[in-house]
């Protein structure tokens, strides 16, 4: 099942990079960098979860890699939907789907966290600013690229 839906996941993360990637080259690289930082814990988590499951590490690699290669998919289909139609309806399922997720699934699971782990007031405020220092440097880091967008220049 978190192959499955790991595989739906990537394949809408392809989308949104082919989308941004017909407007502009510098918009596909941020949306791609986006999607990297999102991804990388995301796809750690998942490989964890298949171990645990009682796969074993080759295999739990395997299942990994081939609902990674979904995203190639939806990058082909998001370039031919982009180019023919407008992106923007890519967009919007791409960031409902962000949404849901961080909404849904990593907020929660910070609480728990914080409320499993956690003994003393320092400790509590040591995880509070870890949380939201990681947080804030991904939200700082688009923020960034889509202020001086027009200044980034690629050769």
């Amino acid at each position: 099942m978190i192959t499955l839906s790991d595989a739906l996941h990537n394949f809408i993360d392809g989308l949104a990079i082919g989308a941004s990637c017909t407007l502009s080259l510098l918009q596909g690289l941020s949306t791609s960098i986006a999607i990297l930082c999102e991804e990388f814990p995301h796809e750690l988590g998942d490989f964890v979860i298949l171990l645990n499951a009682g796969m074993s590490t080759r295999q739990a690699l395997l299942f990994n890699f081939l609902s990674a290669c979904s995203c190639y998919v939806g990058l082909a289909f998001g370039i031919l939907v982009g180019n023919n139609f407008a992106p923007n309806i890519i967009f919007a399922l791409a960031g409902g789907m962000f949404l849901y997720i961080s909404l849904a699934d990593m907020f929660p699971e910070m609480n728990d966290m914080l409320r499993e782990k956690v003994t003393g007031r320092k400790t509590d405020f040591t995880f509070f600013m870890i949380q939201n220092a990681g947080m804030l440097t991904g939200f700082t880091a688009i923020l960034l690229i889509t202020l001086y967008a027009g200044e980034i220049e690629l050769e």
